[in-house]
């Protein structure tokens, strides 16, 4: 699934930078496995969700649009990357019809 020349990032992929952005704003190492709570404090873990949240729309055109604050939630940090993932995903399929609608494309293949 792309929007114009991009492509979709694979679940691993997006992951990866989520994982690497939240280890240079801590300054250690984060798991997948981790309990999110205990990732520093919880203003820190605002701050890697907003900054996240920013980089990905640099990279792909759209914000991330949360529901509700993450930075509190209970269980892992897999658990708030797949979160962040699954509005990801529904916000670039919306943009991939988007784009599709703004060419004068009858077909949208997904």
């Amino acid at each position: 699934m792309k929007i114009g020349n991009i492509e979709k990032p694979t679940f691993i992929a997006f992951r990866n930078d989520f994982l690497s952005l939240a280890g240079q704003i801590t300054g250690c190492p984060v798991n997948p496995g981790d309990d999110w709570n205990k990732i520093s404090s919880s203003e820190i873990r605002e701050r890697i969700i907003k900054d996240f949240i920013r980089l990905m729309e640099e990279r792909y055109g759209f914000a991330i649009v949360l529901k509700g604050p993450l930075n509190d939630r209970l269980g892992s940090v897999e658990g708030v990357v797949g979160e962040l993932y699954h509005i990801f995903s529904t916000m670039f399929l919306v943009e991939v019809i988007n784009s599709k609608i703004r060419a004068g494309e009858k077909r949208v293949d997904v």
